[in-house]
């Protein structure tokens, strides 16, 4: 089974990560916050560039070089936010969790560390991958205080990472997990799970 042709479905017990269609962009749209946009490569800001951010993302995963991923919680079947695999090597057995969001109301939930326990699961066990990388915005301290929670280590900082749709040349703080720490990582978000 070809791994981007056939793409996975990953399973949490609360959460479900559904590979993403085009048919996706209206429900993302809808649970969408301008806020969550702030330090991504694109503002979405209209029906019509949450379209075209779904169909980027699949284009990447026709290119074979990404798995884009909407977030569905179970209990209601809807989608509440998405998440993606990027830069896969199956060679250098790595790969980057990144482009998440959620809507407002599951941000500081469950979701965040089920989401990243099911694909870090997948990454190490189904892929296994030896490193899997996280990046965020050095100005994005929210979301750098929540990979630290998960267990990442710090690893620097990538200065002028990438440009923005605004024109701004953001540095990037780089995280990961390698495969000796991915034991007690998973250990710590299972425990963490349950106190949810």
């Amino acid at each position: 089974m070809n791994l981007f042709s056939s793409p996975p479905t990953l399973e949490g017990s609360r959460i479900q990560l559904i590979p993403m269609e085009l048919t996706h962009a209206q429900a993302l749209w809808e649970v969408n916050d301008l806020d969550n946009w702030n330090f991504m490569t694109l503002k979405v800001d209209s029906k019509e560039k949450m379209l075209e951010w779904v169909r980027r993302a699949i284009e990447q995963r026709k290119n074979g070089t990404a798995l884009p991923f909407v977030v569905v919680v179970k209990s209601t079947g809807r989608i509440i936010g998405a998440t993606s695999l990027f830069q896969i090597s199956l060679s250098q057995k790595s790969c980057e969790v990144g482009s998440t969001w959620y809507a407002k109301s599951y941000q500081r939930t469950f979701v965040n560390t089920e989401c990243k326990l099911a694909l870090l699961d997948y990454c190490f066990n189904e892929l296994e991958c030896i490193r899997v990388q996280i990046k965020t915005d050095e100005r994005n301290l929210r979301s750098q205080q929540a990979i630290e929670r998960l267990g990442a280590k710090r690893e620097g900082i990538l200065r002028k990472e990438r440009i923005l749709e605004s024109g701004y040349s953001r540095n990037a703080v780089l995280y990961s997990i390698i495969d000796e720490e991915w034991p007690a990582v998973c250990e710590h978000l299972v425990n963490k799970l349950a106190s949810y």
